[in-house]
């Protein structure tokens, strides 16, 4: 498959299952928006009994998200080669305590895919060693490109098997995160945040339209009937 396909379509098509599998979620179980779904408390539980690889997965994200948005601020970093080792040795920690929590519950399907993914990354971090510096010129340039709707896969044409297996992984990890139970945690946050944010707005629309509404009706009424007005 070409990687114009691998990574230049699949990305959309990830986001595309992950938001139409999330919509039919929310329409066919209303508990979702009303409450915490039950189906959330077993990740919950998990998270709570097991925080170590939990706080690796957010480690994890978190340097991947200052890997794109940040890039030239980590290059700077990066120019501390003591600085750069603390970084790489970060990201490779919570990547180890991630899979540690993976391979404990590797039965789910999803958790097999994340476990390529996680392996991968770690398979990077030992054989093609400081990505925290050439991934800023290379993976980042296509990440960003993929965020605005232009995917560049130019940057990845010379990038090794392993890392093309690192990425495209996330990809299939993102288009089943929302077949797992898991998601509804993720779901349920949203649809609060949401609430939280536009429920304000909707209450203030409609104490403005009320009156509006109403002084529009006597208009329209004093202009089709007059005398009834008299």
């Amino acid at each position: 498959m070409s990687d114009h396909a691998l990574f230049a379509v699949a990305p959309f098509v990830s986001i595309l299952v992950l938001v139409v599998a999330a919509t039919l979620r929310t329409r066919h179980d209303t508990s979702v928006s009303a409450r915490p779904s039950p189906s959330s408390a077993p990740a919950l539980r998990l998270a709570a009994k097991h925080p170590l690889p939990a706080i690796g997965f957010l480690g994890v994200l978190l340097g991947h998200v200052v890997m794109v948005a940040w890039p030239d601020q980590l290059l700077r970093w990066n120019r501390d080669l003591p600085r750069l080792i603390a970084f790489e040795l970060a990201l490779f920690t919570f990547g180890a305590a991630a899979l540690a929590g993976v391979a404990a519950a590797i039965r789910c399907r999803v958790l097999r895919r994340l476990l390529l993914t996680i392996v991968s990354g770690l398979g990077i971090a030992i054989v093609y060693r400081w990505a925290a510096a050439w991934s800023a010129v290379t993976v980042t340039r296509y990440a960003r490109s993929v965020l605005s709707l232009q995917p560049n896969v130019g940057p990845l044409e010379a990038m090794p098997y392993l890392v093309k297996l690192h990425i495209f992984s996330g990809f299939m990890v993102v288009a089943l995160l929302a077949f797992t139970r898991s998601f509804d945690f993720l779901l349920d946050a949203v649809l609060r945040a949401a609430r939280v944010v536009i429920g304000p707005c909707v209450s203030t629309v409609d104490r403005l339209w009320t009156p509006l509404h109403e002084r529009a009706l006597r208009s329209g009424r004093s202009l089709m009937w007059p005398e009834e007005e008299d």
